[in-house]
């Protein structure tokens, strides 16, 4: 016996194109930097950071019985709060420990390692909840599996975009827009790498 999903409707279907929009611009940004340079740069840290502490700190003003959708359960403000437990453990541990000190470099490299890989997804679902009406009417599994789908397809993409940046960019886009210019960038004027 086989389970079809309902019939997908508009409002549903306006819903999936915006957070697939919204997510893609936000995780390909951040993957094609990284493919570009090989790390992530603290300006990206720094805005997860300020966009998880700001919706924790807003989850405590909202009424939770007027909007079930945002009530961000104990573990979720958990997952929004590890940005700053990065945050206070980087600052604490001086660069001289961190080189030498096993205990402190593997704690701070799992708290940096948790906030990456499940703060920003939380992070992005929390934002979805909050700036995409009517949300909760995407329940399609078939939307739902699509919306990762595109999710990892767009990652990827970033990340090919970055590391095979010298195809279409050269070192003056970079130095235009106000970035570190790679090592591998292609000179004005080069018809290719």
């Amino acid at each position: 016996m086989t389970h079809d999903a309902p019939p997908i409707n508009k409002a549903e279907a306006k819903v999936f194109v915006i957070s697939a929009i919204a997510l893609s611009a936000t995780v390909a940004n951040a993957t094609f930097w990284f493919g570009v340079f090989g790390r992530i740069f603290f300006t990206h840290i720094l805005h997860i950071w300020i966009a998880a502490t700001a919706a924790l700190l807003a989850s405590f003003f909202i009424p939770r019985l007027e909007t079930p959708l945002l009530k961000l359960p104990w573990h979720g403000r958990f997952l929004l709060a590890l940005p700053t437990v990065w945050l206070v453990m980087a600052a604490l541990v001086d660069v001289e420990s961190y080189r030498t000190d096993s205990a402190a470099t593997w704690a701070l490299w799992l708290v940096t390692l948790a906030s990456a890989l499940l703060t920003f997804p939380y992070l992005l679902y929390v934002i979805i909840l909050a700036m995409v009406p009517n949300i909760e009417r995407l329940t399609n599994p078939k939307l739902l599996t699509a919306l990762f789908g595109i999710l990892i397809v767009m990652a990827g993409a970033g990340y090919v975009l970055g590391t095979h940046h010298d195809l279409f960019l050269t070192c003056d886009n970079f130095k235009t827009g106000g970035h570190d210019i790679p090592e591998n960038c292609r000179a004005a004027g080069d018809t290719g790498p």
